[in-house]
């Protein structure tokens, strides 16, 4: 078993398979498994987590959009489930906006809350990869700056002890960084991005208190920070290229998967996205992504370890239509079903695991 940092071999499995529409549809199915035998270096094992999000457009013009999401997880034998509804916005092409609520449940203990806040990317960092394909990136590139505003209903005994806790911590010792990735289970969540190159700032709380609500008494918070990355960072970016807003003509959605114990780590993901292939001028259309996500663990992981893979890849093209250019080159054919394995691509994907941005170009036509 690899641990990181030391010199045992890492081993990962994965499968990929994109399915396009037909003609000049942007959207595509994209379903993606992978398996790796080393435990994350989190500090709370085993984790099982399941995640669901929906994406409706309300303003696609403006880039206005109702994200949902159901988080549910059982983390050292305590279960926990994070819902969040919330209206996002382009308020310009550096700054979006948003507004929304949701509820918290860890184990016993359960409360709702509200929310709004921006969004501001100071400046954009487009690799290579990035810049190829995608002209104009506007979510997930470079530093970002959070500003948040968080109010929580004190409405039964159980929240209000937790409220004077806070309280009493950051007035203590301002540890509110450390009390969200305790209290909160995204804890190993923001522990693996940050070893997979993720730069988390510490919290800054602005304002804490207790205000006057409609129907009792509100704690609000007022908390900053920025994060920006490196490395596998550039693969989350590609990732949040799948759901161009202007794109999102009907809903889209993601179901997805992951599991860690004392053998390793599975993840697994299924989602219906607006932005998988895009107009490459000359009657050709061009994959946007390679599937990623379970790339950032392998990542995470293979920048510190010897590292083999064993990943396939399966694109299924609309009726009539044939790949012109690939790079990596597919291994076999069958009509519109092309497959990727070994060779090539395999050495494409190791490298992309230890941070790499590689090339990966696949350009059809009819």
């Amino acid at each position: 078993m690899a641990l990181f940092g030391t010199k045992d071999a890492t081993t990962a499995h994965s499968d990929y398979e994109i399915v396009l529409e037909g003609g000049s549809s942007s959207w595509g199915k994209v379903k993606a498994r992978a398996k790796v035998n080393v435990p994350p270096a989190l500090p709370l094992l085993p984790a099982d987590c399941n995640v669901k999000i929906n994406v409706k457009p309300l303003d696609p013009a403006k880039g206005f959009v109702r994200f949902s999401a159901v988080i549910e997880s059982i983390v050292d034998s305590t279960k926990n489930k994070l819902v969040i509804e919330a209206d996002i916005a382009n308020e310009t092409k550096e700054r979006r906006i948003c507004v929304g609520e949701g509820s918290v449940t860890v184990g016993d203990f359960s409360h709702s809350f509200s929310f709004e806040g921006s969004v501001v990317n100071l400046f954009y960092y487009r690799s290579d990869a990035v810049r190829r394909n995608v002209p104009n990136p506007i979510y997930m590139q470079g530093r970002q700056f959070h500003d948040i505003i968080m109010k929580v209903p004190l409405d039964n005994n159980d929240v209000i002890d937790t409220w004077e806790g806070t309280l009493k911590a950051l007035q203590t010792t301002g540890a509110f960084n450390d009390w969200i990735r305790e209290f909160w289970f995204i804890g190993p969540a923001f522990t693996a991005l940050n070893e997979g190159g993720q730069r988390i700032s510490k919290i800054e709380v602005n304002s804490i208190g207790t205000q006057s609500g409609d129907k009792g008494p509100v704690g609000v918070t007022r908390w900053r920070f920025s994060h920006g990355g490196s490395g596998i960072v550039d693969s989350i970016a590609r990732w949040a290229e799948l759901f161009p807003a202007d794109k999102l003509n009907r809903p889209a959605s993601v179901e997805a998967g992951f599991r860690s114990d004392s053998q390793g780590i599975e993840v697994k993901v299924d989602g219906d996205f607006p932005g998988v292939s895009v107009d490459a001028g000359g009657g050709l259309r061009r994959i946007l992504n390679h599937p990623l996500i379970p790339l950032v663990h392998h990542g995470m992981v293979g920048k510190f370890n010897d590292f083999t893979v064993d990943t396939q890849l399966k694109i299924v093209l609309p009726k009539g239509y044939k790949i012109r250019y690939a790079a990596p080159q597919f291994r076999s054919q069958n009509l519109e079903e092309y497959r990727w394995s070994g060779g090539a691509y395999a050495r494409w994907v190791e490298h992309v695991c230890k941070g790499g941005t590689g090339q990966f170009e696949v350009l059809y036509a009819q």
